[in-house]
Protein backbone atom coordinates (compact mmCIF):
# COMPACT_ATOMS: atom_id res chain seq x y z
CA UNK A 1 0.00 0.00 0.00
CA UNK A 2 1.23 3.47 -0.80
CA UNK A 3 1.43 6.05 1.95
CA UNK A 4 -1.89 7.63 0.99
CA UNK A 5 -4.02 5.21 -1.06
CA UNK A 6 -5.14 1.60 -0.94
CA UNK A 7 -4.80 -0.03 -4.37
CA UNK A 8 -7.61 -2.44 -5.29
CA UNK A 9 -7.69 -4.58 -8.43
CA UNK A 10 -10.60 -6.65 -9.72
CA UNK A 11 -9.63 -9.42 -12.14
CA UNK A 12 -12.17 -11.17 -14.34
CA UNK A 13 -12.29 -13.04 -17.59
CA UNK A 14 -14.71 -10.60 -19.25
CA UNK A 15 -15.52 -6.91 -19.21
CA UNK A 16 -18.55 -7.19 -16.92
CA UNK A 17 -16.99 -9.61 -14.44
CA UNK A 18 -16.68 -6.96 -11.75
CA UNK A 19 -20.41 -7.72 -11.39
CA UNK A 20 -19.83 -9.58 -8.10
CA UNK A 21 -17.77 -6.84 -6.46
CA UNK A 22 -19.08 -3.63 -8.03
CA UNK A 23 -20.84 -2.41 -4.89
CA UNK A 24 -17.65 -3.05 -2.95
CA UNK A 25 -15.59 -1.16 -5.55
CA UNK A 26 -17.96 1.77 -5.11
CA UNK A 27 -17.28 1.72 -1.39
CA UNK A 28 -13.54 1.56 -2.02
CA UNK A 29 -13.88 4.51 -4.41
CA UNK A 30 -15.62 6.53 -1.73
CA UNK A 31 -12.75 5.71 0.64
CA UNK A 32 -10.30 7.21 -1.87
CA UNK A 33 -8.79 3.91 -3.03
CA UNK A 34 -7.07 3.49 -6.36
CA UNK A 35 -9.20 1.13 -8.45
CA UNK A 36 -8.14 -0.95 -11.45
CA UNK A 37 -10.42 -3.36 -13.31
CA UNK A 38 -8.89 -6.06 -15.52
CA UNK A 39 -10.39 -8.47 -18.02
CA UNK A 40 -8.13 -11.24 -19.23
CA UNK A 41 -10.10 -11.83 -22.44
CA UNK A 42 -11.26 -9.44 -25.14
CA UNK A 43 -14.91 -10.50 -24.65
CA UNK A 44 -15.41 -11.11 -28.36
CA UNK A 45 -17.99 -13.89 -27.87
CA UNK A 46 -20.41 -11.62 -26.00
CA UNK A 47 -22.80 -11.09 -28.90
CA UNK A 48 -25.32 -13.88 -28.32
CA UNK A 49 -28.16 -11.37 -28.66
CA UNK A 50 -27.18 -10.77 -32.31
CA UNK A 51 -24.81 -13.36 -33.83
CA UNK A 52 -24.50 -11.24 -36.99
CA UNK A 53 -22.32 -8.70 -35.16
CA UNK A 54 -18.63 -9.39 -35.96
CA UNK A 55 -16.55 -10.61 -33.04
CA UNK A 56 -14.18 -7.70 -33.35
CA UNK A 57 -17.03 -5.21 -33.07
CA UNK A 58 -18.35 -6.94 -29.95
CA UNK A 59 -14.88 -6.90 -28.38
CA UNK A 60 -14.43 -3.20 -29.03
CA UNK A 61 -17.93 -2.42 -27.74
CA UNK A 62 -17.30 -4.30 -24.51
CA UNK A 63 -13.91 -2.66 -24.00
CA UNK A 64 -15.51 0.77 -24.41
CA UNK A 65 -18.29 -0.14 -21.96
CA UNK A 66 -15.79 -1.38 -19.36
CA UNK A 67 -13.67 1.74 -19.81
CA UNK A 68 -16.69 3.95 -19.08
CA UNK A 69 -17.57 1.93 -15.97
CA UNK A 70 -13.99 2.16 -14.69
CA UNK A 71 -14.07 5.90 -15.27
CA UNK A 72 -17.20 6.13 -13.10
CA UNK A 73 -15.22 4.31 -10.40
CA UNK A 74 -12.47 6.90 -10.72
CA UNK A 75 -10.20 4.13 -11.91
CA UNK A 76 -8.61 2.46 -14.91
CA UNK A 77 -9.66 -0.50 -17.06
CA UNK A 78 -7.15 -2.87 -18.69
CA UNK A 79 -7.84 -5.60 -21.25
CA UNK A 80 -5.19 -8.31 -21.63
CA UNK A 81 -6.62 -9.55 -24.91
CA UNK A 82 -6.98 -13.33 -24.78
CA UNK A 83 -9.73 -14.83 -26.92
CA UNK A 84 -13.08 -15.07 -25.16
CA UNK A 85 -14.04 -18.67 -24.45
CA UNK A 86 -10.44 -19.83 -24.54
CA UNK A 87 -8.80 -18.41 -21.42
CA UNK A 88 -5.98 -20.75 -20.47
CA UNK A 89 -3.18 -20.43 -17.96
CA UNK A 90 0.23 -19.73 -19.46
CA UNK A 91 3.56 -18.19 -18.59
CA UNK A 92 2.73 -15.11 -20.64
CA UNK A 93 -0.65 -14.36 -19.04
CA UNK A 94 0.63 -14.98 -15.51
CA UNK A 95 3.40 -12.47 -16.10
CA UNK A 96 1.01 -9.97 -17.70
CA UNK A 97 -1.31 -10.04 -14.68
CA UNK A 98 1.62 -9.96 -12.25
CA UNK A 99 2.91 -6.89 -14.09
CA UNK A 100 -0.44 -5.16 -13.61
CA UNK A 101 -0.34 -5.87 -9.88
CA UNK A 102 3.17 -4.48 -9.69
CA UNK A 103 2.45 -1.41 -11.81
CA UNK A 104 -0.52 -0.34 -9.67
CA UNK A 105 1.09 -1.49 -6.39
CA UNK A 106 -1.88 -3.73 -5.62
CA UNK A 107 -2.88 -4.25 -2.01
CA UNK A 108 -6.16 -6.12 -2.54
CA UNK A 109 -7.20 -8.38 -5.44
CA UNK A 110 -10.83 -9.36 -5.95
CA UNK A 111 -11.29 -12.20 -8.41
CA UNK A 112 -13.61 -14.97 -9.56
CA UNK A 113 -14.10 -18.17 -7.54
CA UNK A 114 -13.08 -21.69 -8.58
CA UNK A 115 -16.76 -22.72 -8.59
CA UNK A 116 -18.20 -20.30 -11.16
CA UNK A 117 -20.31 -21.42 -14.12
CA UNK A 118 -17.88 -20.44 -16.89
CA UNK A 119 -14.46 -22.03 -17.21
CA UNK A 120 -13.02 -18.71 -18.39
CA UNK A 121 -14.06 -17.34 -14.98
CA UNK A 122 -12.45 -20.24 -13.15
CA UNK A 123 -9.22 -19.84 -15.09
CA UNK A 124 -9.17 -16.06 -14.52
CA UNK A 125 -9.33 -16.59 -10.77
CA UNK A 126 -6.61 -19.23 -10.95
CA UNK A 127 -4.36 -16.96 -13.00
CA UNK A 128 -4.95 -13.98 -10.69
CA UNK A 129 -4.11 -16.09 -7.65
CA UNK A 130 -0.79 -17.26 -9.02
CA UNK A 131 0.06 -13.84 -10.44
CA UNK A 132 -0.44 -12.32 -6.99
CA UNK A 133 2.21 -14.66 -5.65
CA UNK A 134 4.58 -13.93 -8.55
CA UNK A 135 4.15 -10.18 -8.13
CA UNK A 136 6.33 -10.19 -4.99
CA UNK A 137 8.97 -12.68 -6.16
CA UNK A 138 12.01 -10.58 -6.99
CA UNK A 139 13.62 -13.06 -9.39
CA UNK A 140 10.55 -12.99 -11.65
CA UNK A 141 11.10 -10.21 -14.15
CA UNK A 142 8.39 -7.97 -15.61
CA UNK A 143 8.37 -4.39 -16.83
CA UNK A 144 7.28 -3.09 -13.41
CA UNK A 145 9.44 -3.83 -10.35
CA UNK A 146 8.40 -6.48 -7.81
CA UNK A 147 6.16 -5.62 -4.90
CA UNK A 148 7.53 -5.61 -1.38
CA UNK A 149 4.58 -7.77 -0.36
CA UNK A 150 2.06 -9.83 -2.31
CA UNK A 151 -1.50 -8.46 -2.37
CA UNK A 152 -4.20 -10.17 -0.39
CA UNK A 153 -6.65 -12.08 -2.60
CA UNK A 154 -10.37 -12.62 -2.08
CA UNK A 155 -12.81 -14.57 -4.20
CA UNK A 156 -16.05 -12.79 -5.04
CA UNK A 157 -19.40 -14.55 -5.40
CA UNK A 158 -20.35 -16.86 -8.26
CA UNK A 159 -22.88 -15.34 -10.64
CA UNK A 160 -25.97 -16.90 -9.02
CA UNK A 161 -24.39 -17.78 -5.68
CA UNK A 162 -24.16 -21.50 -6.49
CA UNK A 163 -21.52 -23.55 -4.68
CA UNK A 164 -20.11 -20.48 -2.94
CA UNK A 165 -20.45 -19.72 0.75
CA UNK A 166 -19.07 -16.32 1.74
CA UNK A 167 -17.20 -15.83 4.98
CA UNK A 168 -17.13 -12.02 4.68
CA UNK A 169 -19.83 -9.62 3.58
CA UNK A 170 -19.86 -5.99 2.42
CA UNK A 171 -23.02 -3.97 3.00
CA UNK A 172 -23.77 -2.27 -0.32
CA UNK A 173 -27.30 -1.14 0.45
CA UNK A 174 -26.47 2.53 -0.15
CA UNK A 175 -24.42 1.69 -3.22
CA UNK A 176 -26.93 -0.65 -4.85
CA UNK A 177 -28.74 1.96 -7.02
CA UNK A 178 -25.39 3.10 -8.40
CA UNK A 179 -24.32 -0.51 -8.93
CA UNK A 180 -27.44 -0.99 -11.05
CA UNK A 181 -26.69 2.17 -13.02
CA UNK A 182 -23.15 1.01 -13.76
CA UNK A 183 -24.28 -2.51 -14.71
CA UNK A 184 -26.63 -0.95 -17.27
CA UNK A 185 -23.59 0.71 -18.84
CA UNK A 186 -22.60 -2.80 -19.97
CA UNK A 187 -25.42 -2.39 -22.49
CA UNK A 188 -24.29 -5.18 -24.81
CA UNK A 189 -24.26 -7.66 -21.94
CA UNK A 190 -27.64 -6.54 -20.63
CA UNK A 191 -28.86 -7.88 -23.98
CA UNK A 192 -26.52 -10.88 -24.22
CA UNK A 193 -26.62 -12.34 -20.71
CA UNK A 194 -30.27 -13.55 -20.87
CA UNK A 195 -29.24 -15.82 -23.74
CA UNK A 196 -26.90 -17.65 -21.33
CA UNK A 197 -28.64 -17.61 -17.95
CA UNK A 198 -32.15 -16.32 -18.69
CA UNK A 199 -31.65 -13.13 -16.63
CA UNK A 200 -29.93 -9.84 -17.31
CA UNK A 201 -27.16 -8.42 -15.12
CA UNK A 202 -29.48 -6.28 -13.01
CA UNK A 203 -31.81 -9.20 -12.25
CA UNK A 204 -28.84 -11.27 -11.10
CA UNK A 205 -27.58 -8.39 -8.94
CA UNK A 206 -30.98 -7.90 -7.34
CA UNK A 207 -31.51 -11.55 -6.42
CA UNK A 208 -27.99 -12.40 -5.26
CA UNK A 209 -27.57 -9.05 -3.50
CA UNK A 210 -30.78 -9.51 -1.54
CA UNK A 211 -29.88 -13.13 -0.74
CA UNK A 212 -26.45 -12.20 0.63
CA UNK A 213 -27.97 -9.22 2.43
CA UNK A 214 -30.48 -11.47 4.17
CA UNK A 215 -27.62 -13.67 5.36
CA UNK A 216 -25.84 -10.80 7.11
CA UNK A 217 -28.78 -8.66 8.20
CA UNK A 218 -28.77 -5.83 5.62
CA UNK A 219 -30.80 -5.10 2.50
CA UNK A 220 -28.07 -5.71 -0.11
CA UNK A 221 -24.64 -7.26 0.32
CA UNK A 222 -21.80 -8.79 -1.64
CA UNK A 223 -20.06 -11.92 -0.38
CA UNK A 224 -16.37 -12.79 -0.38
CA UNK A 225 -14.05 -15.52 0.77
CA UNK A 226 -10.34 -14.87 1.40
CA UNK A 227 -7.80 -17.13 -0.25
CA UNK A 228 -6.24 -19.02 2.64
CA UNK A 229 -2.71 -19.21 1.32
CA UNK A 230 0.51 -17.70 2.57
CA UNK A 231 1.65 -15.02 1.66
CA UNK A 232 -1.70 -13.83 0.28
CA UNK A 233 -3.20 -13.01 3.67
CA UNK A 234 -2.88 -9.88 5.79
CA UNK A 235 -3.98 -9.18 9.34
CA UNK A 236 -7.00 -7.01 9.93
CA UNK A 237 -10.02 -6.17 7.82
CA UNK A 238 -9.25 -5.28 4.20
CA UNK A 239 -12.82 -4.97 2.91
CA UNK A 240 -14.59 -1.58 3.11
Amino acid sequence: MTASRLSVVSVGAHQDDEFGCLGTLLRYRDMGARITTVSISNGDKGGQHDPSIPHGVIAQTRIEEATRVARELGGEYLCLGLEDGFVFDSREIRLAVANVFRAVEADVVLTLPPTDYNNDHIMAGHIALHAALLSAINVVETEAPPLARAPTVLFMDSIVGLDFQPTHYVDMTEQFPEKVRLLRMHASQMLSQPNITGWDLVAHAEVVGRFRGQQCGVTYAEGFRPVLRTPLLRPGWVLP
